[in-house]
């Protein structure tokens, strides 16, 4: 069976990466061909569902949830291997694409995802991993957060508790990288991390579209705030970032090789948590000294009193050396410079050294226009995805509107009949 012929195919896997689509794709086939049914009709079953004793509905299996069982006790044999020959854990990735389904269309499934068969693993991510779940974040705020995380060793108090001072200055004088004190919570230290070139991009980019937004910020404004305050603090919570990070996780997670088998477990192997965990990874890649890795971390300091000697100078220069371990590959030092030496090469053995004298300016000057085109673009798609955001709270706002009307109108219907049959007495 083609899936993708099906409108419920495309609306459920819109936005998702091509390999997940695969992976959706294959799920949704296999799932379809043993329930002998198309999207459509599983749909419908299980939303047009009536249950018996509307009194003990709650109580009652949905067509869905039965189906999904019979599946995977199908995929696994009933306890465990067999079946069609699939592993458990590869029969729990294919339950959770058949939920996904399901609730993507309003169909709650109440069984719950079973159990792969091992203990939750701690996530050891890189800089790889990071880029792409920053590339998968919905807005500008989000990406900043992300690699601010990342960069500065952060958990999501941290990053939340954050103002626009803190980072103002550095990014106005362009210094790079940038230095952030803070007070780690849990321990209470204060301390300095360091933000690199990405982050630092990132936050130009998302103040650029709050300054566009709101105008002049000021140094006591929070650097991350809400998308939309009726009332309250404007300030993003954990809470918020928590969320944004399982929105992560279902839209890359399976592109990410090293949690694509646990996104069952109960703990995000995407959260937020584990950013600064890979910072911590990354100063030992590095060979950054432990002492400057605690420090920026916000540990406790070492047994015989405090942190002595770092100097931000020698921050600087230790954080620098951890550059290309924090930057994804093509804004490592040198890699561009890498690639022009490339191209230089090239250009000069067809058209030699004199023309390449002639011909390599343009060819950099070209360049760069063409990476400033793909800066603007990628800037113009975070807008758009933020206007399509606002464009559903506004539909699901006008639809709760319209539910509102036709109450009013029902309940004018009501008085009038009321009335006219005399219920209702006229005070006039």
């Amino acid at each position: 069976m083609d899936v993708e012929e099906f409108e419920e195919f495309r609306q459920w896997t819109r936005n998702k990466s091509e390999h997940t689509r695969s992976g959706y794709r294959s799920s949704l086939r296999r799932f379809c061909e043993f329930h002998d049914m198309n999207p459509r009709e599983l749909v419908l079953e299980a939303r047009n569902h009536e249950p018996e004793d509307p009194e003990t509905a709650h109580l009652e299996e949905n067509p869905a949830d039965r189906r999904l069982v019979e599946w995977f006790q199908e995929l696994t044999g009933g306890d465990g291997e067999g079946g069609e020959g699939v592993s458990r854990a590869s029969a729990v990735n294919y339950w959770r694409h058949i939920r996904s389904f399901y609730e993507n269309f309003g169909v709650h499934i109440k069984e719950e995802t079973p159990k792969a068969g091992r203990r939750n693993r701690r996530s050891e991510l890189d800089v790889e991993d990071v880029e792409k779940m920053a590339d998968a974040a919905p807005s500008l705020r989000d990406r900043a957060m992300i690699w601010v995380g990342f960069q500065g060793g952060m958990n999501p108090s941290e990053v939340c508790g954050l103002d626009v001072g803190d980072v103002m200055g550095g990014l106005e004088r362009g210094e790079c990288p940038v230095s952030i004190e803070k007070t780690r919570g849990k321990t209470k230290i204060d301390h300095h991390t360091w933000i690199h070139r990405e982050a630092i991009d990132a936050l130009k980019a998302y103040l650029r579209d709050r300054k566009r937004k709101e105008g002049e910020l000021d140094p006591g404004d929070p650097l991350f705030v809400k998308r939309s305050v009726r009332k309250g603090d404007r300030r993003a919570t954990p809470t918020i970032v928590r969320k944004v990070m399982r929105g992560i996780r279902d839209s890359v997670g399976e592109d990410i090789e090293k949690v694509s088998d646990r996104l069952d477990q109960q703990t995000n192997p995407l959260a937020f948590k584990f950013l600064r965990r890979a910072f911590g990874i990354a100063c030992d890649n590095a060979d950054v000294p432990t002492k400057y890795k605690d420090y920026w971390l916000g540990h406790a300091p070492p047994y015989n009193g405090a942190y002595q000697g770092l100097t931000k100078k020698k921050q600087r220069e230790k954080y620098r050396q951890l550059a290309p371990e924090i930057n994804p590959s093509p804004t490592q030092p040198g890699a561009d410079e890498r690639l022009l030496e490339s191209v230089e090469e090239v250009v000069e053995e067809k058209f030699g050294e004199v023309g390449a004298e002639r011909v390599m300016p343009e060819v950099k000057n070209r360049l760069e226009k063409l990476d400033s085109r793909i800066s603007k673009v990628e800037e113009q798609k975070t807008r758009i995805e933020e206007l399509e955001e606002e464009v559903e709270e506004f539909r699901e706002w006008k639809e709760e509107m319209e539910k509102h009307d036709k109450r009013l109108d029902r309940y004018g219907e009501e008085f009038r009949e009321m009335k006219r049959s005399g219920h209702l007495e006229d005070t006039s």
